[in-house]
């Protein structure tokens, strides 16, 4: 897509949320060309910017959500700062926030006060279990909720010890569910001109995620079975590889290939439903079979009977790997704090690209000034504001108060 060619040109978000979820959704909006002005504390800025190992003031994940968005470092607990956000809630499209419940209130920032002086607003709230019940004002993470949400139960070690999957799979996808929310709001103000109030979680979201495992759990009394057999990750010769041949016709080929015909005839093998039965028998001589080849050796092999595959790559083996090459799924951008950096290319969106400012990730503050100046504050006002810490300028320094410029 062109530059004016971003379906979202010309709508304001007004973006006070932190960590992952609502950022991301913003990061969505932005992407597709919406005007995204990140609010943030002076200083350390959101708290994706402590999450792992950090540069200055970003980090991986700070780079990812904060990509195409506007930096406006205020401190809200100032009556000057609150202020600020308050005038931009009054002409923003969409509004986000994912405070602890009631905890916005107190800025005059709440859905009530915003929507009062900007009725056709579209105020999404993210909260970590929901605004009522009994842990609803409870914090909340993406590990808390893979073990609240029974993820961890699915997702077992060789020992049974649930696991936690090694990334934010909740925070992520909590915020892709906000962002086709807010894109459908975006919709219907469009034709209908309403605004929305759209309210959720990442308990919510992490039931959304898993309502098949859910569903198939409660439909097995909570002893779900595997979808097939055989399915699941084989230790090779050199690493590991995960293999799907639940079908009966796969399976054949596979037994035939292993030089194992009488499995085909085998009664405890001869349906799907049998061989799930008899799946302990079935993947320990499998698990054998498996480790005389290398992963490489098995691709090539079960390519040629047409079996569901994939060796378990290590994301440096996928940055060069030739299919992923092929279709530009990672793409490579200069970031001017982490240096060359691996992106993603979203669905819809245009590819992220070194000097493109949709893949730029703002510093803490970065665009204070710019933001203050279109509201009407002269340099003087905003000298004034930096200077008692109400806000904060990137790379401006002051007695009382110091920007997150970044510290290399």
């Amino acid at each position: 897509m062109m530059q004016d060619d971003l379906p979202f040109d010309g709508v304001k978000v007004l973006d006070l949320s932190q960590g992952i979820a609502g950022p991301y959704c913003a990061m969505h909006l932005a992407r597709n060309g919406a005007d995204v002005i990140k609010v943030e504390p002076p200083g350390s800025g959101c708290w994706s910017r402590q999450l792992g190992r950090s540069t200055g003031d970003h980090t991986a994940h700070s780079v990812i959500v904060n990509r195409a968005k506007r930096s406006l470092a205020v401190d809200l607990k100032s009556d000057e700062g609150a202020a600020i956000a308050q005038r931009l809630a009054r002409d923003c499209d969409v509004f986000i926030q994912n405070y602890r419940v009631g905890k916005i209130d107190k800025f005059a920032l709440d859905y009530a006060s915003v929507k009062k002086a900007n009725p056709d607003v579209i105020y999404l709230s993210i909260s970590g279990f929901g605004s009522s019940g009994p842990r609803f004002d409870q914090p909340a993470t993406d590990s808390v909720m893979q073990a609240y949400t029974g993820m961890m139960s699915i997702n077992r070690s060789a020992a049974g010890i649930p696991q936690r999957i090694e990334m934010l799979a909740i925070d992520f996808s909590t915020g892709l569910y906000a962002f086709q929310a807010v894109a459908a709001a975006l919709y219907k103000n469009a034709t209908k001109g309403r605004g929305a109030y759209i309210e959720t979680s990442l308990l919510e979201c992490a039931l959304a995620l898993q309502e098949g495992a859910m569903m198939e759990s409660y439909l097995q009394r909570g002893a779900a079975e595997p979808i097939g057999m055989p399915v699941g990750t084989f230790k090779t010769q050199d690493g590991y590889m995960s293999v799907n041949a639940r079908r009966d016709e796969h399976f054949r080929r596979l037994a035939k290939l292993l030089g194992k015909d009488e499995w085909s005839t085998d009664p405890r093998y001869a349906d799907a439903r049998s061989r799930v039965e008899h799946r302990d028998e079935l993947m320990a001589q499998l698990r054998l079979i498996f480790e005389t080849k290398t992963s490489d050796e098995w691709v090539e092999l079960l390519s040629g009977i047409d079996i569901l595959k994939a060796k378990v790559n290590t994301y440096e083996d996928l940055f060069v790997d030739s299919q992923v090459q092929a279709v530009d799924a990672v793409r490579w951008v200069e970031n001017d704090t982490l240096g060359r950096v691996p992106m993603g290319s979203i669905c819809g969106q245009r590819p992220p690209a070194t000097g493109d400012r949709l893949a730029h990730s703002p510093h803490v503050g970065e665009h204070t000034r710019e933001i203050l100046g279109e509201l009407g504050y002269g340099a003087s006002d905003i000298e004034r504001l930096h200077a008692s810490g109400a806000v904060a300028c990137y790379g401006a320094t002051s007695a009382s108060n110091e920007s997150g410029k970044p510290k290399r």
